[in-house]
């Protein structure tokens, strides 16, 4: 079985967890409040910021094609959206994100927040629908180029997939991208 498919199959009943438990849902039936999504925005900054931390502290122990996936740009658009709303980021608590230092937990981390960003797009479409949101003209989080997403994403596949793994590195990779969907239930 390819990683891919061993990481969505493994993660499939976490990640509908994690959907039906995150405020973005209210984004989808346009029910959002400006204060609920402030919450969204800051819980989203603080644990993309922590798993970002986890992963550029790390990433030394990926190849360089899968490297290039690792950034702090989901928790700067992120800071970008509530610096726009003038929510302050100092007090924010980051949680401890307590995974393996090896290559295989870095990819299943990697898998879930570079997936996440495919929701996201699908998010976005509905925030103009949003009533109470109608006054933010700029979303940088839930934003950007759905082709540039796509791309990354699919490029994303593509470099862990050039990767040979072992049935462990298998479970390791899948452990480890349960562990950062518990982050956002």
């Amino acid at each position: 079985m390819s990683i891919l498919n061993y990481l969505k199959t493994t993660t499939a009943e976490s990640h509908q967890s994690a959907e039906q438990k995150n405020l973005a849902k209210h984004i989808i039936d346009h029910t959002i409040t400006q204060s609920n999504y402030e919450k969204l925005l800051l819980a989203n900054y603080s644990t993309y910021y922590a798993i970002e931390r986890y992963l550029n502290t790390n990433k030394d122990l990926l190849p360089l094609d899968i490297q290039q996936f690792i950034d702090y740009k989901k928790s700067k658009a992120l800071a970008k959206d509530l610096k726009s709303l003038s929510v302050d980021i100092i007090p924010i608590q980051f949680p401890d994100v307590h995974l393996p230092k090896d290559p295989y937990s870095l990819i299943g981390a990697l898998y879930v927040i570079e997936g996440s960003m495919l929701g996201g797009l699908m998010i976005s479409k509905h925030l103009s629908k949003c009533k109470n949101l109608l006054h933010h003209d700029e979303h940088h989080f839930y934003g950007g180029n759905p082709e540039i997403h796509v791309k990354r994403w699919k490029n994303f596949c593509a470099a862990i997939e050039n990767i040979k793994y072992s049935r462990r590195e298998h479970i390791i990779a899948g452990d480890a991208a349960l562990n950062v969907f518990n982050f956002f239930t």
